[in-house]
């Protein structure tokens, strides 16, 4: 069986794109602990994109496409 796990984590950072990517440093470390070593894992990948608004999402609603 395939399954894909989806985490939604938004920021408030004080700062500017610096703190962003140091935050991100933390994201991809921690995600990266949690994969190493579990061979259910095939692939990960880690991504940090600027969030406008207030409004928060609901991750059972997203869908994918694949490319």
């Amino acid at each position: 069986m395939k399954a894909r796990g989806i985490v939604v984590i938004d920021y408030d950072i004080d700062g500017g794109f610096r703190q962003a990517a140091d935050e991100q440093d933390k994201l991809e470390q921690a995600v990266k602990s949690i994969v190493d070593g579990n061979k259910s894992v095939v692939h990960y990948q880690v991504d940090m994109k600027e969030r406008r608004g207030e409004k928060t999402m609901d991750i059972s609603k997203m869908k994918f496409r694949h490319v």
